[in-house]
C-alpha cells in the first residue's frame, strides 16, 4: 500500500512539472536567468489574541477573573526574505515577519490584575523566521506564477508574561510576476499555526497564530 501511494505521488510530481514546463516554454526565459533573490515585504498581519476574548454571549465575572476582556491588535507588517529557485516551478525560501504589537486588556479584579500590583494591560510582541518550500505553476501564455508554501517558522513572543519560541507549521499562497530580469513583484497571503491550553490564565502560555497579507518586491541576481 505503501509503495503504491508513493509511486502515485511520484507520478503526480511528475504531472505537475510536465505542466509547468510545457507553461514555461511559452514563456521568456530569460526573466528567470537569474535564480537566487533578496526582497522586502509590507502589509497587514494579525495575532489573534482576541480569540482569548470569550463571546459576548458567553461571557460572565467568572470568565474576567482569567481571561482578557479586550484586545487591540492587527496591523502593519513589515519583513525580509531570501530565496533562490532551483527551477522556475519550484524555489526554497527564508523569511522574516515582524507583526504589529498587541494590547491586552484584563479586568481590574482578574487574577492578571492581582499577580502585577493592579495592572490591567499588557502589550505583546510577535515575530517569526521561517524556511519554506515554494511550488510554483506558470498561468499558461503569461509569465505570472500562482504559488503554494510549506514550511516551518519559529515563532517568537516577548512580553511581561512570557519570553518565548515555539515551532509552528507555516502555509502560504498567492501570485509572483518578473517586471525584468532583476525584479520581481508577489502578492500573497500566509498562515501560520499557533498553540493554546484551556487553563485557567490561558494567556500564560498562549503562542498567537498568524494570518498575513503582503505585497513583496525582490531584487534577483
Amino acid at each position: 500500500m505503501f509503495r503504491k501511494k508513493l509511486v502515485q505521488a511520484g507520478l503526480s510530481a511528475a504531472f505537475f512539472f510536465s505542466v509547468c514546463h510545457l507553461a514555461y516554454a511559452a514563456t521568456d526565459p530569460d526573466l528567470f536567468r537569474y535564480p537566487f533573490y533578496v526582497g522586502v515585504e509590507g502589509g497587514y498581519g494579525s495575532t489573534t489574541w482576541g480569540w482569548l476574548v470569550p463571546p459576548e454571549n458567553r461571557a460572565s465575572e467568572l470568565l474576567e477573573l482569567s481571561t482578557p476582556t479586550n484586545v487591540n491588535e492587527g496591523g502593519a507588517l513589515w519583513g525580509i526574505f531570501m530565496g533562490y529557485e532551483l527551477i522556475p516551478e519550484f524555489a526554497v525560501e527564508a523569511n522574516y515577519s515582524r507583526y504589529t504589537t498587541a494590547h491586552v486588556f484584563f479586568s481590574d479584579e482578574s487574577i492578571f490584575a492581582f499577580t502585577y500590583d493592579g495592572q490591567t494591560q499588557f502589550n505583546s510582541g510577535t515575530e517569526d523566521y521561517s524556511l519554506s518550500a515554494k511550488f510554483m505553476l506558470f498561468i499558461p501564455q503569461t509569465t505570472v506564477r500562482v504559488y503554494s508554501s510549506v514550511g516551518v517558522a519559529a515563532v517568537h513572543r516577548y512580553d511581561i508574561l512570557e519570553d518565548r519560541w515555539r515551532a509552528s507549521p507555516a502555509f502560504g499562497v498567492g501570485f509572483n510576476y518578473n517586471i525584468t530580469p532583476h525584479w520581481m513583484t508577489e502578492i500573497g497571503a500566509n498562515f501560520t499555526g499557533g498553540y493554546g491550553e484551556s487553563e485557567l490564565t490561558p494567556a500564560n502560555d498562549y503562542m498567537p497564530f498568524l494570518y498575513s497579507v503582503f505585497l513583496r518586491l525582490a531584487y534577483r541576481f
